[in-house]
């Protein structure tokens, strides 16, 4: 009887396992199809021939999936970093590929040679060398939002070199030869597809088996004591990304004869790979490969049989259900421990609500001037504004609302949130709902409030699921809603809006905001507003809770603090923020198209632009306008006849600033908000506190006399290293020349300093 119970169990075990429940997602959906395959009257017919081209079409396309999923589990076993670039890098080196072949009449097999074994491996050793090394020890939503830049860039250098001025077609390889296969006639090159995949995920197998494998395994457990046993982690690491990135340029050469050559498409597969990597927990190769079909066959199975009529496009929300699905079954996660902040001072002082004030007159006092052409920079004049400046920076603001919904829920609870606006889409549509109802020309602007609370319990929804969930599995479940929101929820004539909803202007205690700069001077109301009240709420007990989360949920859940309840409260605090940014962004619009519009593509800038600015502080939202700000300026000097160079500048950074930001967040983690406020708050004239540690810390970055060390100064690694160059007494073998430059640039902790007084003591 125990044998048998214990036989059960582990059943019921693998059913709660990502693997069985996903499983039993893959049985539902046939029961599914097979109930709607009865109610349809344009349902195509259950033929062998027609089974056989479903069945080997999406063997195909989970082949190609499969490959970018085991590059980003290799990258992801061995490194600790999940790379979001695999997708992008596979576009590069499928553009690249066509260069070579199409425009340059390549060879089949050099360009492929060249673009596979060589530029494709230098892209994997220059991230890890100039990017990913630095990444170690740095806050896993730090290491994602890098990679996400990384693809950023990535994507939008390939758009830049290969414009999408003209259609670009790569031939599949053999063309459209083909060998019979009974029912149907199989292509060489999908053929080719499913024996690279099986090929590769046995070669990877036998990799992580050998020698170097598990030295790769090693490296992620623990870099430190893998080079104690003779292994190189940098080289190990090096090799992990020149084969995630070959996998990716493999995978992106051979998923371009089944797409038209443009960036977004090449990268869209990339939730696909997400769903087959998670499906495989990260870690395992076969799994992965066996997720990765079961999705293509599934997905493609959809697409042939099926047609319907409110779900447009249900076939491409498989991938998303099965990510959301897998990531639920994961087990419960630990509580997450402290640990040692380098980058923060002992006391960090918050901004006080009435400075928020004195901020939030000086925003409406400046956007006043501007917009009425008061202010002359001498370079640029912008005069008053006309009505495209005017709708550019309505625009703007409402998207700045929608990010600043990230800092509460990113910002000081550290979960990461990549749907921001698919909870503004929500808002949207709920204002288009409740407007449609009062039946007047003009929309009360006391609507906004609502939206946001109906919209609240949307985001305490999805905090159900995932407040159980953080770090990455975090991520990946909000890519998922995302992903869900944007093909199942948008496109459905009962639930979403098409390019034709028209959203009225509001009104506001009797005056009509029909004007564009009236409606601009609500915006920046309600953004000091949200401003204000988050500088409020950052000071008072709950706040301070919530960023207790993210320092520790061990000790928070030790204070007495309820972990998931208060996961719950800042989600649904986000989601409401963000549907009012939503509903005043359609607003600001005037129409919008719920499918092309509030998408996971549109989320990725505004959260990059975000973490750019300081995902903590409220005024980092100013930062989404980034981009306004540059093509505006660039427009101006073009218009004063400024040298083409200085435009080309203002169009590179335009282009590839939010990526360029992102990847510069290894070197600030903090974000530009941060670090202007550190360097000019002793500028204020009421913070004597900022002069007074500005003056101290650049006392302490001269270089000590002997006479003060231990008296006027204490001892430190640095400063005694400092005073034995100069007496040329250092150590030629202990500490190494690395060590003396790594201690001497690195501040000892407070509690390590020694003074003369404790030492006498």
């Amino acid at each position: 009887m125990s044998r048998r119970r214990g036989r059960i169990g582990a059943q019921f075990a693998a059913l709660r396992s990502p693997v069985g429940l996903s499983a039993g997602v893959f049985v539902l959906l046939a029961i599914f199809v097979v109930w709607h395959g009865r109610q349809a009257t344009n349902l195509a017919p259950f033929s062998t021939k027609n089974i056989a081209t479903a069945l080997f079409t999406g063997l195909a396309i989970g082949a190609l999936s499969a490959l970018y999923a085991t590059g980003i589990v290799v990258v992801y076993t061995t490194t600790g970093i999940f790379n979001f670039a695999q997708a992008a890098i596979g576009a590069f080196s499928a553009f690249l590929y066509w260069q070579l072949r199409v425009e340059w009449n390549w060879p089949a097999l050099p360009a492929l040679a060249f673009v596979v074994l060589v530029v494709a491996p230098l892209i994997g050793i220059g991230l890890d060398r100039l990017i990913m090394r630095k990444l170690e020890g740095a806050p896993l939503v730090i290491q994602l939002l890098v990679t996400v830049g990384v693809m950023y860039f990535i994507l939008t250098a390939t758009g830049q070199i290969w414009k999408q001025d003209r259609p670009r077609k790569l031939n599949a390889f053999y063309g459209t030869k083909s060998f019979d296969l009974g029912p149907i006639n199989l292509t060489y090159h999908r053929a080719i597809v499913l024996l690279v995949a099986i090929a590769v995920a046995v070669a990877l197998r036998i990799l992580f088996r050998s020698g170097l494998g598990v030295a790769m395994r090693a490296v992620v457990d623990n870099r430190d004591l893998a080079g104690l046993t003779g292994t190189n982690p940098d080289r190990v690491s090096a090799v992990a990304w020149a084969i995630g990135a070959m996998l990716g340029a493999i995978a992106g050469i051979l998923i371009a004869p089944e797409l038209e050559l443009d960036p977004a498409n090449l990268n869209a597969v990339l939730v696909l790979a997400f769903a087959a990597a998670a499906f495989g927990q990260m870690r395992k190769l076969s799994l992965t490969l066996v997720g990765a079909l079961l999705i293509g066959v599934a997905r493609q199975f959809m697409r042939s049989f099926l047609r319907f009529s409110d779900w447009t496009f249900a076939s491409d929300a498989i991938a998303p259900v099965v990510l959301l699905f897998v990531v639920v079954a994961l087990p419960q996660s630990r509580l997450q421990v402290g640990r040692i902040a380098t980058n923060l001072k002992q006391r960090e002082r918050t901004t006080r609500p009435w400075e928020a004030m004195i901020g939030g007159a000086f925003l409406l006092v400046a956007f006043v001037a501007l917009s009425g052409g008061w202010l002359n920079f001498g370079f640029w004049d912008p005069g008053a504004w006309n009505q495209i400046a005017f709708n550019r920076t309505n625009v703007a603001l409402s998207l700045a609302l929608v990010g600043m919904s990230l800092v509460p829920l990113t910002g000081w609870v550290g979960q990461l949130n990549f749907a921001p606006m698919a909870f503004a889409g929500f808002g949207a549509f709920l204002l288009l709902k409740l407007a449609d109802g009062t039946g007047t020309t003009l929309v009360s602007v006391w609507w906004l409030p609502l939206v946001g609370l109906l919209c609240a319990p949307l985001g305490a929804l999805v905090a159900v699921t995932a407040a159980r969930l953080r770090g990455l599995y975090l991520a990946l479940a909000s890519i998922a809603f995302a992903q869900l929101a944007a093909l199942l929820l948008f496109p459905h004539p009962k639930i979403g809006f098409s390019s034709g909803a028209v959203f009225k202007p509001f009104t506001v205690f009797g005056l009509d905001l029909t004007g564009r700069r009236s409606f601009m001077m609500l915006l920046v109301s309600v953004f000091v507003i949200f401003m204000i009240a988050l500088v409020t709420l950052r000071r008072t007990r709950y706040g301070r809770r919530w960023v207790a989360l993210s320092d520790s949920e061990a000790a928070s859940a030790t204070l007495g603090v309820n972990v998931t309840a208060t996961k719950i409260i800042v989600y649904a605090v986000s989601a409401a923020m963000a549907g009012v940014g939503g509903a005043l962004f359609a607003t600001a619009n005037s129409t919008v198209d719920g499918v092309r519009t509030f998408t996971l593509d549109s989320s990725i800038p505004i959260v990059l632009l975000m973490a750019i600015g300081g995902m903590a502080f409220p005024i980092a939202a100013l930062f989404t306008m980034f981009q306004l700000i540059t093509l505006a300026v660039e427009e101006r000097l073009e218009q004063a006849g400024a040298h083409h160079y200085i435009l080309a500048a203002l169009t590179f950074l335009r282009y590839f600033g939010p990526g360029l930001g992102a990847i510069g967040m290894v070197a600030n983690q903090r974000g530009a908000a941060f670090a202007a406020g550190l360097q000019n708050a002793r500028y204020l004239p009421w913070r004597g506190d900022a002069k007074a540690e500005r003056k101290a810390e650049k006392a302490s970055r001269r270089e000590p006399e002997i006479g003060q060390l231990g008296i006027e100064q204490p001892f430190t690694a640095s400063r005694v290293l400092a005073i034995e160059r100069r007496l040329g007494v250092v150590d030629e073998l202990i500490p190494t020349a690395t060590q003396i430059t790594t201690t001497a640039s690195t501040p000892i902790p407070q509690q390590q300093e020694v003074s003369v007084g404790a030492v006498g003591s």
